[in-house]
């Protein structure tokens, strides 16, 4: 159940990083056949890029003929994961808003109430945006698969690890230098805004830039080096959303009682955690892909205590 669910979240918000930008630019022909005819807006198409060109086409063929007066669409929807408006809302990832405050840029309460949705998530049910929602990920799940072929083939692989609390000091080090600067750092080295960046880029300028070395770099480590090693120990979103997950309510939970140690579940995990031994934390994603490879149905989730109140207990 768990699985068709992530997966057709992960492939729509994917399909959103490609869809703004596509919609801006053909607000941009629309634009220009009402300001300046048929013949000009044709001309126009007829000088871009076959992938604009085809994007554009698409948009035309699917939505048809609209008013000249038409609401633009990026007016409906517009952005990335990292900042997005979906009509009169806007929603902003919560490192997003740590940065914006950070560099003192005012408008603190617009801030925080658009990052309040996220906010809520993770305090609910921990690191889920990055399991269901970072389209950087959903890259590196296919990743994964290339990695399993290279295996099989015999192609030697690293399995290379860092301490978790790099991540921390990646995300205090950018917290402070935007501080400092006064700019955001974080989205020249957040994966998921890169992303963004780089498909608006292609899309209206037909090309790449230097994040797309970067991403490139990230998904080569993945698969050569280390499964999931920019998640795990370098990601300050990742950081952000650890730290925000001691006060997660709904969790995975392991019934000993079905459990028959087969470690099933830990292999699956591509974030080194171990639900066999009730061992997953404020790491955990809630991707369920334990729960997917489990074959004695031993794995759920559940809505639990607190993990800092369970933890506080146990210490009394």
């Amino acid at each position: 159940m768990w699985h068709p669910a992530r997966k057709t979240t992960q492939t729509l918000v994917f399909l959103l990083v490609l869809a703004t930008p596509s919609m801006a630019l053909f607000d941009v022909v629309e634009h220009v056949q009402a300001r300046y005819g048929d013949s000009l807006a044709a001309r126009r198409i007829s000088e871009m890029s076959p992938l604009q060109a085809f994007l554009v086409r698409t948009q035309a063929a699917l939505i048809g003929e609209r008013s000249r007066n038409a609401r633009p669409l990026s007016e409906t929807l517009a952005g990335t994961p990292w900042a997005l408006r979906v009509g009169e809302w806007k929603f902003v990832e919560p490192l997003n808003a740590l940065g914006a405050l950070a560099a003192g840029g005012g408008a603190y309460g617009m801030v925080l109430l658009a990052a309040l949705p996220l906010l809520v998530l993770t305090l609910a049910m921990g690191r889920v945006f990055c399991g269901w929602l970072c389209p950087i990920h959903f890259i590196l799940e296919m990743a994964d698969s290339l990695r399993l072929w290279l295996k099989r083939l015999g192609v030697p692989l690293r399995d290379f690890r860092l301490h978790r609390r790099t991540k921390y000091a990646v995300l205090g080090l950018g917290t402070v230098a935007t501080a400092a600067l006064g700019a955001q750092i974080f989205p020249l080295i957040y994966p998921p805004a890169v992303l963004g960046r780089q498909m608006y880029m292609l899309i209206f300028f037909g090309g790449l830039g230097g994040g797309a070395l970067f991403l490139l770099a990230v998904v080569l480590v993945e698969v050569f080096l280390s499964r999931r090693i920019w998640c795990r120990y370098l990601c300050p979103g990742g950081a952000l959303y650890s730290a925000l997950s001691p006060l997660r309510v709904v969790r995975i939970e392991r019934k000993p009682s079905l459990c028959d140690g087969c470690g099933d579940c830990n292999q699956a995990c591509a974030f080194g955690l171990s639900p066999m031994t009730d061992t997953t934390g404020i790491e955990c994603t809630s991707c369920m892909e334990c729960e997917r490879a489990c074959p004695a149905d031993a794995l759920s989730l559940v809505v639990r205590t607190p993990l800092v109140l369970e933890k506080l207990e146990e210490e009394a």
